[in-house]
């Protein structure tokens, strides 16, 4: 083929290529008048295939032709058998699902089907019912006020009073995504805070909905720095902090760091910057013993980072974890808390700093503190609570860090909804207090409502599953599921262990299925299983570098299940049946030696401090990992 019929191919499309289920020419079904591209290559050749072409045994296969939307549509027929395709797959695959932090037990179906057929929109504020009557804002209230309660909030919100009167209620809302967007909004929130921004009213202003203005603080004439904030997050945050670092244009330590104190890092012993705080990273120690801080922040590395930017008046912005995506791990937030409250001693303005905005009207002042604790709480925020009841019920011998409002130095915390409680769709909380809420620019006179959210429509479906989750659960019903799935996590945890020592009795000691558990978490990390058993068990992979002595670490290929509600013990033990067949002859069967053209395990290098950064403003941009998924995708291993 010439390059100019390439190009002009390229630009219209190849007509001739067959499409949807009846595999007819594309061309031959496009009707009369519609101007529109022909594809320039097959999707079916091009897309990836379902179950992945390495994976053996019975699944459910998606025929993608089935699914392919032609220019008339499919026939009643078609859509019948391309529906019944995805529901043999999807209820296979939710059957057998543990790798994710997800829990299959759904059962809303048959109380709440009936919303699917209309629009419902809780669009604005959700403590004003605006003119968009049909919304489930009083549902929305009330999963908020449960999540108030839970988190040691004051509650209820109070919308027509003066923040001033009520500084520590609450302010929050059920988001549309998951606890992504909760990331960026409260990011979003902390950044104009620590900016000093606000929200002045200028009553001559017409039209009245726009009569506030976003103003910018008045320099401070003996801190430069006063107004950026610095963002510290650990080696085991989630990829959305990083995205919402990028998006809203935030300098992280380490950029800063780079350009203007090189060399002068307090943590590192050349001075060097690492590019995110340093996580407690190691599994067991030399002698073979569980670290049960492994995936937390380390808090003394984030004081004296935290410390070396606040003695030189920068304001910071930390995001703590709560069930980490890969280890589930959960930052000392106490300890955190302690920190802040220890430098107010010598920093008073970090817990109270006055913000000036206008020369010639003194009395124009805001006081704010002068850092932010956001706690992502993705997974653990929904979970722990129900465990400190267990153990102070002497139902369970440990708790995880007391993370939620009784710490002061909190501003921010979130859950994802569709985690531990279950939802057929990505939800999530926000909370907040009045006291640090940005008030709204502006009052959309056409929706009634203030606009404090950072979507405009949102997903009123979401706050009824909630509230229907919620309503038939106890906190008592709530306790007795956690107790349950950490005797899954233990079960699981002890399975491994037990397989291990079949394994190394029959194959050699060099049988290691690296089996690693945080405290109290709900991930179980283990050795790369095969693609077969990766797919039919939904079993996540990461590939990591993991030091395997003080001086060394070894790059490695991991799997992990998370023993959610719907992760059973029978289902534990189905999975390790699978594992042992595949096992019988030689271990490596079940437990790869690659992945993908990654050798597993992978090469070792001496552990060494950062090296300097030759673009100072650069941002590590995980794109692996961090619950993005596998280093290599099953479909690419061997």
């Amino acid at each position: 083929m010439s390059n100019e019929k390439k190009k002009v191919e390229q630009e219209s499309g190849n007509p001739n290529i067959p499409y949807g289920p009846s595999q007819l020419p594309w061309g031959k079904q496009v009707p009369k008048g519609a101007d529109i591209t022909a594809p320039i290559e097959d999707p079916i050749k091009v897309y990836p295939q379902v179950p992945p072409p390495d994976v053996k045994g019975d699944f459910p296969t998606i025929d993608y032709k089935l699914f392919e939307i032609p220019p008339t549509g499919l026939t009643e027929e078609q859509r019948t058998k391309a529906l019944a395709a995805l529901k043999d797959f999807a209820e296979t695959q939710a059957s057998r699902f543990t790798g994710y932090q997800v829990n299959e037990n759904q059962k809303y179906s048959p109380r709440l089907s009936w919303l699917l057929d209309m629009h419902t929109n809780n669009v604005g504020d959700p403590f004003q019912t605006g003119l968009f009557t049909l919304n489930t804002k009083f549902c929305e209230r009330a999963v908020l006020d449960y999540f108030a309660a839970l988190w040691n909030n004051d509650w209820p919100h109070h919308d027509d009073t003066p923040a001033e009167s009520y500084p520590d209620r609450y302010w929050g809302y059920v988001l549309s995504m998951g606890s992504t967007e909760a990331n960026i909004y409260g990011l979003f929130n902390a950044r104009d805070y620590l900016k000093g921004r606000a929200l002045i009213e200028d009553p001559g202003t017409e039209p009245p909905e726009k009569k506030f203005m976003l103003a910018d603080p008045l320099p401070d004439p003996g801190n430069p720095n006063a107004y950026t904030p610095i963002v510290f997050y650990s080696q085991d945050t989630h990829y959305s902090v990083v995205k919402a670092v990028r998006i809203l244009e935030l300098t992280t330590f380490y950029q800063e760091g780079n350009a203007k104190f090189p060399g002068e890092c307090p943590i590192t012993e050349n001075g060097e910057w690492p590019e995110e705080v340093p996580s407690h990273n190691v599994d067991k120690d030399e002698s073979g013993k569980d670290n049960p801080l492994s995936g937390t922040i380390k808090v003394s590395d984030l004081k004296k980072l935290v410390h070396f930017f606040v003695e030189r008046g920068y304001p910071v912005l930390i995001v703590l974890n709560f069930g980490s995506t890969w280890k589930s791990a959960y930052d000392d937030v106490p300890a955190v808390n302690h920190v802040l409250k220890d430098f107010g001693k010598e920093f008073p303005w970090l817990w109270n700093r006055i913000v000036r905005y206008d020369p010639a009207k003194p009395q124009l002042v805001d006081e704010r503190r002068g850092f932010w604790v956001h706690i992502d709480g993705a997974l653990g925020a929904s979970y722990m609570p129900f465990i400190e009841m267990a153990y102070n019920q002497g139902k369970i011998d440990k708790m995880g860090p007391i993370f939620d409002f009784r710490n002061e130095a909190v501003m921010s915390i979130c859950c994802s909804m569709h985690k531990w409680f279950g939802a057929p769709w990505p939800g999530a909380v926000y909370l907040t207090k009045t006291t640090y809420q940005l008030r709204p620019p502006t009052t959309p006179s056409y929706i009634g409502s203030a606009d404090t959210t950072l979507g405009g429509s949102r997903n009123a479906f979401s706050a009824v599953v909630f509230w229907d989750y919620l309503s038939r659960y106890s906190y008592q019903d709530s306790v007795n599921d956690v107790l349950e799935t950490e005797k899954v996590g233990a079960y699981l945890e002890q399975s491994l262990k037990e397989l291990e020592k079949e394994l190394q009795k029959k194959f050699g000691r060099e049988v290691d299925l690296w089996i690693a558990r945080s405290t109290l978490a709900l991930a179980v990390r283990f050795r790369l299983v095969n693609p077969t058993i990766s797919y039919k068990y939904t079993v996540d992979s990461e590939r990591l570098w993991v030091p395997i002595s003080k001086t060394e670490q070894q790059e490695r290929s991991y799997s992990h299940v998370f023993c959610m509600q719907s992760v059973t013990k029978k289902l534990v033990d189905e999975l390790m049946e699978d594992i042992r067949k595949a096992s019988e002859t030689d271990w490596h069967n079940a437990f790869p030696e690659w992945d993908g053209d990654q050798p597993n395990p992978g090469p070792t290098k001496p552990i060494t401090p950062p090296v300097r950064a030759r673009d100072t403003y650069r941002v590590l941009v995980p794109h692996k990992g961090r619950g993005l998924g596998s280093f290599v995708h099953p479909s690419k291993r061997k």
